[in-house]
């Protein structure tokens, strides 16, 4: 399975034709957004249109970050029918994939008692777990400690199925891993990846 991964566009057009590039040169199953595709609630005439242009709509999956409303994305979803994946979840071979939005400022600002619910409303389904989300696990090289959710790193410890956890919010460490117990902890803040995934190996390229 291959997916393209970006988070924190911000309006960033240009992010938007790398992403076209990147599925045009190395194809991919899904494209998955992690939040922040605007700018304090702005968010760019076209800029979605642009990928449903390329792209199956049915390929785009997108989170609301902090920067846009659960109902900014759910608009989205029904103008552009791509996909809404806040709270969501697939099985997909054998590998649980699921999302979740929201950020710890605002606009949208997520409890962190909410992420622990759904967290927890997929521990027993899926061989391997991967979460997208747009918030970092607390207390991760990836978070630089001063951003995150407790509730995601507590799952991750404790949930040995986790195999990947992928986010976005902090630009500073955009691009920068960390291991958790058994997952591999990346933030696309700023970058696009590449993720190929064969039964629970992982490989990653950047997309420049």
């Amino acid at each position: 399975m291959k997916i393209i991964v970006a988070s924190d566009i911000h309006n960033d057009f240009d992010m938007i034709y790398k992403i076209i590039e990147a599925y045009e040169k190395f194809g991919a199953d899904y494209i998955i957004l992690l939040g922040d595709i605007g700018d304090f609630g702005e968010i760019k005439k076209d800029l979605i249109k642009k990928l449903v242009e390329k792209i199956n709509p049915n390929k785009i999956l997108i989170l609301p970050g902090n920067h846009e409303t659960y109902e900014q994305v759910k608009e989205l979803e029904y103008l552009y029918k791509i996909r809404n994946f806040h709270e969501k979840y697939f099985i997909k071979d054998n590998l649980l994939i699921a999302g979740i939005g929201g950020g710890d400022v605002p606009i949208f600002v997520i409890d962190d008692k909410e992420i622990k619910k759904f967290l927890y409303s997929i521990e027993n389904k899926g061989k391997y777990i991967i979460i997208f989300s747009h918030l970092p696990p607390a207390r991760s090289l990836t978070s630089l400690n001063i951003s995150g959710s407790e509730s995601l790193r507590n799952f991750i410890e404790k949930e040995k199925r986790v195999i990947l956890n992928v986010h976005g919010h902090m630009h500073e460490t955009g691009g920068l891993e960390d291991i958790i117990n058994n997952a591999k902890i990346i933030n696309v803040a700023r970058n696009i990846k590449l993720i190929e995934i064969d039964n629970k190996k992982i490989y990653i390229k950047d997309i420049h």
